[in-house]
């Protein structure tokens, strides 16, 4: 009789154990699936970014972090900006307006530019991360250091003199900075102005207009004299933003006279 009053509950044991092996085993196997690893951890720097998953059928809005897989996309707006991180130490920014699916090779990542770009912040393990354009492949590394600099990039407008009839200072001269550089400096900072736009966004939804920052730049390379030459758009914490921005970009130290000049930038 005592045997059997321990027969049901050893068998109850044995039941919840055999469950619980199982869902383990599930588990594990579940990891083991071909894509199921992650490959990247997404973060949002700042406008609307999207993870597309499933080969794009469901969308998904990044409101913070989020993991990629195998064949997700992340789409970013005309002002979103979004990081990935890698495990193999690289650091991966998708700019604005752009479209890039994750792939995986033979233990490789493949990043693969269906619209826009990317641009490679930190440099990682050799490699393991590829990226993919116009059916070209590169290394990331490559891409950034080489095929980049081959390919047409687009310009911010062209520079105007601070002060009508006041030339800026010449391209050629040597001991100068160049309107190109002047251009390329401010293209990195980009995100930071579009960052002041995205807040004035968030009080006045929909609105567009054009900005003329003036400002002049030291033979340090430092920025001084920064103001407002003309805007459209009059929200005071926006220009200040602006300002404040266009402040904080430093060029590289030259010999000469200081140079002053006009950087014009709409926003829409």
């Amino acid at each position: 009789m005592a045997k059997n009053n321990w027969l049901i509950p050893s068998l109850i044991i044995i039941g919840v154990i055999s469950v619980a092996l199982s869902l383990f085993i599930a588990s594990q196997t579940e990891k083991n699936k071909p894509g199921a690893r992650p490959l990247a951890r997404l973060e949002l720097n700042l406008g609307k970014v999207f993870v597309l998953r499933n080969n794009m059928t469901s969308k998904e809005t990044l409101t913070r972090k989020s993991t990629l897989f195998a064949l997700d996309s992340v789409e970013t707006s005309v002002d979103g900006d979004a990081t990935m991180e890698f495990d193999s130490a690289y650091r991966i920014r998708i700019l604005e307006n752009s479209l890039i699916t994750l792939d995986e090779e033979n233990e490789r990542i493949v990043l693969v530019i269906k619209r826009g770009d990317v641009q490679v912040e930190n440099y990682g393990r050799e490699g393991s991360v590829y990226v993919s354009k116009d059916g070209v492949r590169w290394t990331a590394t490559d891409y950034e250091m080489n095929y980049k600099k081959q390919a047409p990039v687009e310009t911010l407008p062209d520079l105007a003199p601070a002060e009508t009839g006041v030339p800026a200072a010449p391209a050629t001269k040597a001991e100068g900075l160049t309107s190109e550089f002047i251009q390329d400096t401010l293209r990195t900072h980009r995100n930071s102005f579009f960052k002041c736009y995205t807040q004035l966004l968030q009080k006045t939804p929909g609105v567009v207009g054009q900005v003329s920052i003036s400002f002049t730049i030291e033979k340090t390379g430092k920025v001084h004299q920064a103001d407002i030459a003309s805007s459209n758009l009059n929200d005071p914490g926006f220009k200040k933003c602006l300002l404040e921005a266009i402040r904080r970009v430093e060029f590289k130290t030259f010999g000469g006279d200081p140079i002053s000049t006009v950087f014009p930038l709409r926003f829409e």
